[in-house]
Formats: structure tokens, sequence, C-alpha cells
């Protein structure tokens, strides 16, 4: 499939427009975060291309509230069961009680660029699961909610203990081939982050997925130590 890159035998990794959405394919699939406005038809389309129906999925979860992540969750949503999982301090804004705020943190670059963002913004949507630091789901063995805040306050990362695999969002990009820190041009406290960074590099993995750059495959969780050890 066009697109689509298989990271384990049981998740898989979407484009959708310079994001990435992730499936965990069992006997149900857990969407991981819905790419940009109008992107769920686009995950729909893969998972029937897996042979799967939007009615098997059991959960949609967002690693955090800027728009390239939750913009397809609404169509999602409408179109399945799934119930949307969220962390605690982010459901206001998804679901219409705050205004979400423009994802650019420069305030001149967020002024000049309001009017995209507005054409950008996603449908609301209800959430089911408010999820805080240490929930646990069924996924793989065993997917565990780590609260990585400083992206955005509510950023999370999915940790598969039994799988060795991380799936970190937005907390690390890369750049030169190397991990980084996320761009300072979207992330709302950058001490935050690096904390959060230090807290990762203390989980043990072999796979670390990221929501805009190709998967580590190996040897990841040393590498990210390696990395968390230099900060400053």
């Amino acid at each position: 499939m066009r697109g689509v890159r298989q990271i384990t035998a049981n998740l898989y990794q979407i484009s959708v427009g310079g994001a990435s959405a992730f499936l965990v394919v069992e006997d149900m699939i857990t969407v991981i975060d819905a790419g940009r406005r109008r992107s769920g038809p686009r995950i729909l389309e893969c998972i029937r291309d897996l042979g799967r129906s939007p009615e098997e999925i059991s959960h949609i979860v967002s690693t955090h509230y800027h728009l390239d992540h939750i913009g397809g969750i609404a169509h999602l949503q409408a179109a399945s069961a799934g119930r949307v999982a969220v962390h605690r301090s982010e459901v206001p804004f998804v679901q219409g009680g705050k205004p979400l705020p423009s994802p650019f943190r420069n305030p001149l670059l967020a002024f000049l660029m309001s009017p995209l963002v507005r054409l950008a913004r996603p449908p609301r949507f209800s959430v089911d699961l408010c999820l805080q630091d240490g929930d646990m789901f069924e996924p793989l063995g065993g997917m565990e909610v780590v609260h990585t805040p400083g992206h955005t306050p509510g950023s999370i990362s999915l940790y598969f203990s039994r799988e060795g695999l991380l799936i970190a969002g937005d907390a690390l990009a890369v750049r030169r081939g190397s991990l980084q820190l996320p761009s300072r041009w979207f992330t709302s406290d950058m001490a935050q982050a690096k904390e959060s960074v230090r807290r990762l590099a203390g989980l043990d993995f072999e796979v670390l997925c990221l929501s805009h750059f190709p998967p580590l495959l190996k040897n990841a969780s040393k590498d990210l130590r390696c990395f968390a050890e230099n900060l400053h």
C-alpha cells in the first residue's frame, strides 16, 4: 500500500499529510493519531486494504492536540465505535470548551498564520477516555500511557514493554540522522520537553516510532540514552 509502512507484525505507520497515523492491528484495531483535517478517509481506506473494517476500531488515541494529529479523529469516530482517548489536560481544547491554541509558538508567526490555522482546524469531537500517566490498555500485550509534556502540555507517548516498542509522537525529532529535541517553533515548553526526553531514555525498547520521521528499528533506547545524557 502506498504510504504505508509495516513496522512490526501488528503495527503499521500511515503517511497522512506530512504526519503519521499508526494502526495496531490485532483482534481489534487501535488508531494512534489521525493526521490533518480530511485524513480520516485515508486511514479508513488503509484499514480496508488490510482486509479489516472500521467497525473493528476499538480505540482512537491522540498523542497531543496539534492540528496534524487530531484532524481525522471526528471522521473516524463517526465511522466506528472506537473510543476516543486524550490526555485529560487537553480534553477541553479538543471538545471545544476552550479555544484550540495555535501550534506556532512565535507570536508574530502565530498571527501571520492564523488564517491558515483557522482553515485547518478540525471538527470538534467528544472524548470517551481522559488519559493520565500510567494508564494501561490491552494492545500488544500492554500499552502504557507515558505523560511527556513539553511539545504540548498534554503530550503523551505510548510504551509497549513486551514488544520493545515506543511511539513518542512529537516528543523527539530526527535531524541529519540523529535524534533531536522537538522543533522550538512548535514546542510550548522546551525545558519540560527535555525532562520528558530524559524520562523516555529510562525505558527499554528496541523500536522507536515518531510522527514525522521513519522509525528507528534497532537499538533505539540506547541511541536515546546517549542523546539524553548530552542534553543541557
